[in-house]
């Protein structure tokens, strides 16, 4: 009969992997618990180059461009008044970066995306919509996948492409722990926290918000990223630091919780013409969220395996997460093609499964975690919470330039993988391959420089009292620093 993968799940990891198996010529069939996919939730998705080099190989990379329309923004840094702290490029990050690697930077809308992916699917008959797991069984040689509406589907491997509150991540632990006592840590679930709380959305642009821009505004506490969109329109986060909570006690908010919040700030300069308020009173969709973070240890168990936010949630400020996510989908189809290749057959065993899911677990596990720290710190010093954080944001930081977010994102492109076995698009140079094949240092200029810009000028000058030294030390021991 052949290797038949049940996937949970419509997000960017599910459906770039349902296009992935389709090449591979593997059998599946994915559940999505929505009634549609692609759905509007407000959420945009920052795209990198180890991300579009893979929706690249797959097809999905021109579709991408066209709709994203014109996306190479001007990054601006702003004080807490809306004032420029330098001035205006006059080439963007984006357009550099694609004469270096071959790929630019692209927010985009997140649904359009998931269309995209969803377009982009050549069997739509395995796509099932209102599919909500209930509980997973194992049985013999397979699994088998129990939904909400009664139906029960079999195959030989699961995939939780889930999200951050995975219905087959929360199987696994419990099959695990039936089957082999003490394989996940019993308080893993715990483990997940949220530092941050994130109102984000998409707003008409105003008149007065330039074309092609990109704003970062530092406040005391809290800040905005802000850039323009397609159709006239703008996305826009605002990060606002809160107290930790772990677990079940992590905030929920409603959309009333939402208005009342959004009063507050109303007059907030997000640039010298442009307020909060204005885009909140012109938002199409908003929501407030606690940002969860976590990278969890184990990601498989025997023959079922979780990806993207499933098994690492990692704080968006640093756009990472998606680009991630796909990442490992094409890592797990990489093992099971070797694995399919040296069998002969696309039967493979057990055996042959669980070692291409660990395959996936060691290449993508220490990049997640190293990622998630920067983004904690990140969102550290963008908020302006370690000492001199104002005077070198405002004075330092704009002297840096583009230098090193233009090497930044070539080494995360080196750090990625591509799918094997698929020709590689040919605007690609050096064959795909990069200078440095590291993520340190760099990261973090770049995401408080094209995403944000420049924490290195706190970690090299920075001074202070004993937490902000132990949160220096760690954040430097994630950049290589020493």
């Amino acid at each position: 009969m052949g290797l038949k993968a049940i996937i949970v799940g419509g997000s960017v990891s599910g459906l770039s992997l349902a296009i992935m198996l389709e090449e591979l010529g593997v059998d599946y069939v994915l559940l999505e618990a929505h009634e549609q996919f692609a759905p509007q939730l407000g959420a945009s998705i920052g795209l990198l180059p180890n991300g579009l080099r893979i929706l690249d190989q797959l097809g999905c990379y021109e579709a991408i461009r066209k709709r994203a329309g014109n996306f190479y923004n001007y990054t601006n840094l702003r004080d807490s008044s809306g004032r420029a702290l330098a001035a205006p490029k006059t080439v963007s990050v984006a357009a550099r970066l694609e004469e270096r690697t071959g790929y630019p930077l692209i927010f985009f809308d997140r649904q359009h995306v998931l269309q995209i992916l969803h377009d982009r699917v050549r069997h739509k008959e395995r796509l099932l919509t209102g599919k909500r797991v209930t509980t997973v069984e194992m049985h013999g040689e397979g699994v088998k996948v129990h939904t909400k509406d009664g139906s029960v589907y079999t195959g030989d491997f699961l995939v939780g492409a889930d999200g951050v509150h995975s219905m087959v991540r929360k199987e696994m632990w419990r099959l695990g722990n039936e089957m082999s006592p003490g394989v996940f840590s019993p308080n893993e679930g715990s483990k997940l926290k949220s530092s941050t709380k994130c109102m984000f959305g998409i707003s008409s642009r105003p008149p007065t918000f330039a074309y092609q821009s990109q704003d970062i505004t530092f406040q005391t506490g809290y800040s905005y990223m802000t850039m323009s969109a397609p159709d006239d329109r703008m996305y826009w986060f605002m990060f606002v630091t809160m107290p930790t909570t772990y677990g079940k006690d992590i905030p929920r908010y409603t959309k009333e919780d939402e208005a009342e919040f959004a009063k507050q700030f109303f007059n907030d300069k997000i640039t010298e013409t442009v307020k909060f308020g204005d885009l909140y009173k012109n938002r199409h969709v908003t929501a407030l969220v606690s940002l969860e973070e976590h990278v969890f240890e184990k990601w498989h168990f025997q023959r079922i395996i979780t990806i993207g936010d499933a098994a690492q949630k990692l704080h968006p400020i640093t756009a990472s997460g998606g680009n991630n996510a796909i990442e490992a989908a094409a890592s797990l189809v990489n093992g099971l093609s070797r694995r399919i290749k040296a069998a002969g057959s696309t039967n493979l065993s057990q055996e042959a499964l669980e070692s291409a899911f660990a395959e996936v677990h060691a290449r993508c596990y220490d990049r997640s975690l190293s990622q998630m720290k920067q983004g904690e710190a990140v969102q550290y010093y963008s908020t302006l919470q370690g000492p001199l954080a104002g005077f070198i944001l405002r004075y330092v930081v704009p002297l840096f330039g583009d230098y090193f977010s233009l090497k930044t994102f070539q080494e995360i492109s080196a750090g990625g993988t591509h799918i094997e076995g698929m020709a590689l698009p040919e605007r690609l140079p050096l064959d795909g391959k990069r200078v440095a094949k590291t993520v340190g240092f760099g990261w973090a200029l770049w995401s408080l420089g094209a995403v944000g810009s420049g924490i290195v000028a706190i970690v090299c000058l920075g001074q202070g009292n004993a937490d902000w030294r132990g949160r220096l030390a760690g954040f430097a021991s994630q950049m290589k620093l020493y």
